[in-house]
């Protein structure tokens, strides 16, 4: 054979070489590979895409990266010297805080929350910030200008039902059954109109909660989403809340007739104690000795605890009454509510001040004529008191009638849901 044509044989064979693994180096499918670098608060994943076999065309070797950098705040730390630390430059730092204006203060970041980071080709791609387990601030760069917004963090979503028969406590027989406090919490905050669980609650009562449980995208465990319907049995008698949302994003949580459970007045002042005198035309006064009206419940609870008020309206009376101590009275139209014998009223509690249902107006004391802390609580419709346990207080909003049918195919979706449990 001669030179010649062992040079073309070679050529040949070294372009067949070449050519397999060029084409080895090169394909349409993707494969991520992910570098970690962890050192206690900072985080940083640089994505590589490597181009795996095919057979297509040979092309040019392009290789993009993706640095993605976790960053825990700690105390003390601004958006400043965090973005300084993963070197976003200043004027990129202008251009976010220039566009997350009306969306979000970034001089309020919380310490112990997340913002991640994120480089493409050692470009500034986006900033998102961790507002709670629902809601996070995404800052992206489109085209060279950042835009921000107030996004959902997304979940993978199921929906669980659990029930618990009380035996010692709420909190204690909810986690038993599986419950997180959060979803105890929401419980309590659904049926906070019907129950008072400082001192409704007795043993053998029970319920039964449909809710959502929550996994990240990468399937590591979040906390549990909202309650999408629940039962509970107190005292024989059984209340239910379902969830409903209209088209337009309104929702709430209603009775299997379509009532709102929200009322205009809530079961109780207070979060912690217990009924230590009832509504009474006859009651031995603990300190006079003598028999007397008590028209009003008396909360004993620990000095401090904070007092809210049941229902939106217009303080009329906030300082010392003489017997009754330091009291708030507050007006709701034909109704007018009295917190007495408290240890101080909160700031910002004035006469003129409007005040919303569950804020915070004064603290458990034992000022005026008391034998020790506690809340008295009164209600008056018209200028006379009424048993706030008993007396026919105004109820809540219905369902729009147009809405009504949807609302209802919802309910029995989760009354089977609930019932499934049984």
């Amino acid at each position: 054979m001669n030179s010649s044509m062992r040079y073309i044989i070679f050529s040949f064979v070294s372009l067949i070489l070449v050519g397999g693994v060029f084409i080895t180096l090169h394909n349409s499918a993707e494969t991520t590979v992910t570098y970690t670098r962890d050192n206690s608060e900072r985080k940083t994943e640089v994505n590589v895409q490597i181009d795996e076999p095919s057979e297509q065309t040979p092309v040019a070797v392009v290789i993009p990266t993706t640095e993605v950098t976790e960053i825990e705040i700690q105390p003390g730390d601004t958006f400043s010297t965090i973005m300084e630390e993963v070197a976003v430059n200043a004027e990129d730092q202008d251009s976010i805080l220039t566009a997350v204006q009306g969306v979000y203060d970034f001089t309020k970041l919380q310490a112990g929350k997340l913002i991640h980071v994120v480089f493409a080709q050692d470009a500034l791609a986006s900033v998102d910030y961790d507002l709670n387990d629902d809601k996070k601030i995404v800052i992206e760069n489109v085209d060279g200008q950042f835009i921000a917004k107030e996004q959902a963090v997304e979940y993978d979503v199921t929906e669980v039902v659990r029930s618990a028969t009380i035996a010692s406590s709420l909190f204690y027989d909810g986690a038993s059954a599986g419950l997180s406090d959060k979803t105890l919490v929401e419980l309590a905050e659904i049926f906070q109109w019907d129950i008072d669980f400082n001192t409704d609650i007795q043993i053998d009562d029970s319920f039964v909660v449909l809710y959502e449980e929550r996994k990240t995208k990468d399937g590591a465990e979040a906390s549990a989403g909202k309650i999408l319907a629940a039962q509970f049995t107190n005292q024989g008698e059984t209340y239910e809340a379902y969830y409903f949302e209209t088209a337009s994003g309104t929702a709430g949580y209603y009775s299997a007739d379509g009532e709102s459970v929200e009322r205009q007045f809530l079961s109780s002042a207070i979060s912690v104690g217990y009924i230590s005198s009832g509504f009474s035309y006859s009651r031995v006064n603990p300190v006079t000795k003598q028999v007397t009206p008590h028209r009003a419940l008396d909360y004993a609870a620990p000095q401090g605890t904070p007092v809210v008020a049941t229902a939106d309206g217009k303080v009329t009376t906030a300082g010392d009454m003489g017997g009754l101590g330091i009291t708030v009275e507050i007006e709701h139209g034909q109704y007018r509510s009295q917190y007495a014998h408290m240890s101080k009223i909160a700031a910002g509690v004035k006469r003129g001040a409007t005040v919303s249902q569950g804020d915070i107006i004064g603290y458990v004391g034992s000022t005026g004529i008391s034998t020790g802390p506690h809340l008295q609580y009164a209600l008056f419709q018209n200028g006379t008191p009424i048993n706030p346990l008993t007396g026919d207080l105004p109820t809540g909003k219905t369902i729009d009638p147009t809405l009504q049918t949807d609302f209802e195919q919802k309910r029995d979706n989760f009354k089977d849901q609930l019932g499934a449990l049984e």
